[in-house]
């Protein structure tokens, strides 16, 4: 139904790049656990690949989602062969583009932004600040 994952990335990296390029903020709901790690990696390494992005923030508000990529760099034996080849290479889960936003006061909402949250968050989290 979804299609291959290199599909769905390249759908989703264009889709949050036209969001950038018109002077967008791009909010994207995610689970603390699974998914938000896979798609910021996918950020990461898009973010690499386009240097005219490079001044744009992506973000994740998530403190539980930070803690979740220390369980998985202790599991690194448990990833597939993408990230295990990283990880030969160097820490996959310190990122390049990809920071944490810890609090509202951090946030500049004035510039194009990427901003990854969890329910949370949205709910009742720095979303509400």
């Amino acid at each position: 139904i979804h299609g291959p994952a290199d599909v769905r990335e390249a759908r989703f990296t264009t889709f949050v790049h036209k969001v950038i390029a018109r002077g967008g903020r791009c909010l994207i709901p995610v689970f603390a656990l699974g998914r938000a790690q896979e798609l910021l990696l996918i950020l990461d390494e898009y973010w690499k690949a386009h240097p005219e992005l490079h001044s744009v923030p992506v973000l994740y508000a998530s403190s539980l989602a930070k803690k979740c990529m220390k369980v998985y760099l202790a599991y690194i034996n448990m990833m597939n062969d993408h990230i295990r080849k990283q990880h030969e290479i160097a820490n996959p889960w310190k990122f390049t583009h990809v920071s944490e936003l810890k609090n509202a006061a951090a946030f500049d909402d004035s510039q194009p932004v990427v901003v990854m949250a969890s329910p949370g968050m949205l709910q009742s989290g720095l979303s509400r600040e």
